[in-house]
């Protein structure tokens, strides 16, 4: 059975890391982390690095009201090697109150192998 809503779902660590910046107890970052369930990929960044972008599970309307957004990105840390030393950062954006892309980048030459796992952020 070939399932699209199963295969375009975030993966776990994109999941992870959207509850890890989306973290403040704020009303926009907890309506932001209410999308998250309802999210999938709907694409990526041209380049090798590992952004995503998404957008609702279903076709239509997405079961959560939208966050009230005031700014962007609507969350940001730094990322971090293994020996603590900054590499790079990750960016939360939403369009309209609703998560749309989740943007990895790094101050090395190469881009990232994947997403950082949210112990290796720094605010």
């Amino acid at each position: 059975m070939d399932d699209s809503s199963t295969r375009d779902r975030l993966p776990p660590e994109a999941v992870e890391l959207l509850q890890a910046l989306l973290r403040d107890d704020t009303p926009a970052h907890r309506a932001l982390r209410s999308q998250i369930p309802h999210l999938r990929v709907t694409g990526g960044c041209p380049c090798p690095c590992p952004s995503l972008d998404f957008g609702p599970a279903e076709v239509g309307e997405v079961a959560v009201e939208p966050a009230p957004v005031t700014g962007q990105p609507v969350a940001e840390a730094v990322v971090l090697d293994a020996a603590g030393q900054e590499i790079g950062g990750v960016m939360v954006f939403a369009h309209d109150g609703y998560l749309s892309n989740l943007e990895v980048y790094t101050w090395e030459d190469a881009p990232m192998a994947g997403l950082p796992a949210p112990d290796r952020l720094r605010w």
